[in-house]
Formats: C-alpha cells, structure tokens, sequence
C-alpha cells in the first residue's frame, strides 16, 4: 500500500498546479456496488449519461474525496499527470482486496491535497465535448490557471469509464 500512497500523493501533487479543485457528487447507488467490482463484470449497471456529465460528475468525486465515484474510472488503464502509469500500478495489486484499498487511497489522498490547495471544483469553467473518436470522448474544462484539462471517457464492455486526466 506504501506504493499506492506514493502514487497517489504525485498524481494530486501533479494537479495542484492546475487550479481545479474539490466538491463531492454521487452519481447513485450504494456505495457497496459502486466500488466494490471497479472494472469488474458484476459492477451494478447504469444507465448511459453523456459522456460530458460523466466525466464532469467523475473528477468533481475525485477532486471531492467521494468514494463512491471509484467504479466510474478505468482503474486498469488509469492515466493521471505525474505518473508513470497509475493502471499499471493497479494491475500489480495482488488481490481484490488491495486493488479495492488502491482505489480508496488514491481517491483520498487526490482529493485531500486539492483541498489542501484552497481550490475548488467551482474554478473548473465551461464543460464542453472537444473530439470524439469510436468509443473514446475526450471532455476539457478549463481551470482557474488559464489551463485546459481534459478528460478521456472510454465505453469498455458497455460501461463508461475515465481512463486518462491531462493538463496543457
């Protein structure tokens, strides 16, 4: 788990410097089926959202500290600014178990340095759809700093998912 701390601590360490940050918004459920089967076959189903109200109720979880967001990222695929590969260091979890420890951690430690920062999720201005391509939409918003974040959502097995967050 140390290593999941690492990981965590440089992925948010790395977003601090776009100006976005933390609010909380549960997308439904409980949070035992949201996260208990995060990229897992049994995950509760949902129905589609757009794929801009996806991703903008995803990262504010994220930046919010909200757990329950954890099934709506492509945890095995992950990538986040500052790290290598974040699914990577997923995969190499040795059970459901620490997979499900990973995801709560990052989620956590991600959002507790963007409230740290003094930052909200009210400086993330204008969601809009920037491309789409086969199953892959990339969302941007732009931030408080001038920068542009965005956000790639992947259809896999039917079933949204974030599976990259970048900053220009």
């Amino acid at each position: 788990m140390k290593r999941s701390l690492l990981i965590c601590l440089l992925a948010a360490g790395c977003c601090l410097s776009s100006g976005c940050g933390g609010g909380a918004k549960n997308q439904g459920g409980d949070k035992a089926s949201n996260t208990a089967n995060a990229n897992g076959g049994n995950a509760a189903t949902r129905p589609a959202k757009a794929d801009v109200d996806f991703a903008r109720e995803a990262v504010e979880g994220l930046f919010g500290g909200d757990v329950a967001v954890a099934y709506a990222f492509d945890w095995e695929n992950l990538k986040v600014p500052g790290v290598a590969d974040a699914g990577e260091a997923y995969q190499e979890m040795p059970d459901d178990e620490n997979r499900e420890g990973f995801r709560k951690e990052f989620i956590e430690e991600f959002s507790g340095s963007f409230k740290q920062s003094g930052a909200s999720v009210g400086d993330l201005k204008n969601w809009r759809e920037e491309s789409r391509e086969g199953e892959r939409t990339i969302v941007a918003v732009d931030t408080a700093t001038g920068k542009t974040m965005r956000v790639s959502v992947v259809r896999r097995d039917g079933r949204q998912l974030v599976s990259e967050l970048s900053i220009d």
